[in-house]
């Protein structure tokens, strides 16, 4: 359906005050930018622009935002004597004049160069250490070694778990401790400090095993990678909690001092522990080894019942017999039998009454006992329903 055509046949836009022969025409202005322009300026009580003077306007956007594209990048200055990055010249230029700027920059230079350091492993070939199940066990043992062969050795002043390289051993050993918690367990019995250290640099460098996970977790193929394992994982200690991880650390160990019996002297072992032996038995459980003292040793699997104490039961009749009265004496209304003249059945009482009572009275007494208590108790706390500071 046609729009109908005004009585001027002129189609007409009041914000940019033109006119158009057909509808097509209008709509298409009403698309255009030029009109979005002028309705802008008319909500902010601007007059029109015309069309060559929106032109005009258009291109002077374009070109600024091209010079802003050419524009240099921001100044970015980094001081190497005080570690320090600036953002703007003046700031930089601010620092380089400071006092202590100048301090920094000689103590700088009053320090040996130091010489870059170079990446072995990138100079090194890697070795692919993919196996096949066709490949032999000689083919398998040659890659093996060409991989022990093209790994490079950390060296004593290398730190294990990041790249950095102190001075000394003694500084290393300080650095690892400090920066990543790193101890040696049972320190006091260690007697190869440096060796244990030069283990553990070639375990991380050639076998890229972690040291915690010890091969129990995923493989690595590099020093980097097995790194940053550690170094998030928390992984910066010996794993040295089961009898195989110590026993892989012993040689480095000389635990011959905590046993003083051993000490001095040349002892025979064989002959001490065929002594020892002697008086020795296994208990009928076969569980327990049976001292010649009279002493019983258990296996610590069975360490969690050895630690149970069961209090013994004891089954004599007397002490049955007890037990029995101190449970039929808090029963109410237990009757006891009397002497055997008497036929009738007696309620155990405090003894207050000298003659016989029944044990409905009895029980009728009870209960009064119980009411006169129950008043008592209401007619003294006046079943308060709200809490009521006490005032004393």
């Amino acid at each position: 359906m046609e729009a109908p055509k005004p009585s001027s046949g002129l189609y007409t836009c009041l914000a940019c005050q033109v006119a158009f022969e057909s509808a097509e025409g209008q709509r298409t202005h009403y698309r255009s930018d030029w009109h979005r322009y002028n309705l802008k300026r008319k909500v902010a009580d601007l007059p029109p622009v015309t069309s060559d003077q929106f032109q005009r306007k258009a291109e002077a956007v374009k070109d600024s935002e091209t010079t802003e594209e050419v524009k240099t990048e921001p100044f970015k200055g980094h001081c190497s004597a005080c570690k320090k990055t600036f953002s703007s010249k003046n700031s930089y230029d601010s620092h380089v004049r400071s006092k202590k700027h100048k301090e920094a920059e000689a103590k700088a230079a009053s320090r040996p160069a130091k010489q870059p350091a170079v990446n072995k492993e990138a100079q090194q070939q890697k070795v692919e250490m993919t196996f096949t199940e066709e490949m032999t066990e000689e083919e398998i043992n040659a890659k093996i070694d060409e991989k022990i062969k093209s790994s490079r050795r950390l060296e004593e002043t290398e730190c294990l778990f990041c790249n950095n390289k102190a001075e000394s051993f003694e500084e290393n050993m300080s650095h690892m401790t400090t920066e990543h918690s790193f101890f040696i367990p049972d320190i006091e019995f260690l007697v190869d400090l440096k060796g244990l250290i030069k283990y553990l640099g070639e375990k991380l460098s050639v076998g890229n095993t972690c040291l915690y996970c010890n091969g129990k977790g995923r493989e690595f193929r590099s020093l980097e990678a097995v790194r940053g394992h550690m170094l998030s994982k928390g992984h910066c200690k010996l794993a040295y909690d089961t009898d195989e991880d110590a026993l892989e650390l012993v040689d480095y160990y000389d635990f011959s001092s905590s046993y003083p019996e051993l000490a001095g002297d040349d002892v025979d072992v064989d002959a001490e522990l065929s002594n020892l032996a002697q008086g020795m038995h296994l208990d009928d459980d076969g569980m327990s080894l049976v001292l010649p003292n009279g002493s019983v040793v258990g296996h610590r699997n069975l360490k969690r019942y050895y630690d149970q104490n069961f209090k013994p039961e004891d089954s004599r009749d007397s002490v049955l017999i007890n037990k029995l009265i101190g449970q039929y004496s808090d029963m109410q209304g237990y009757q006891t039998p009397r002497a055997s003249s008497q036929r009738g059945r007696m309620m155990i009482t405090d003894g207050t009454s000298s003659g016989q009572v029944r044990h409905t009275e009895a029980f009728k007494d009870k209960r009064v006992h119980e009411e006169y208590k129950t008043r008592v108790g209401i007619q003294s706390n006046k079943l308060q329903k709200y809490f009521r500071i006490q005032i004393l």
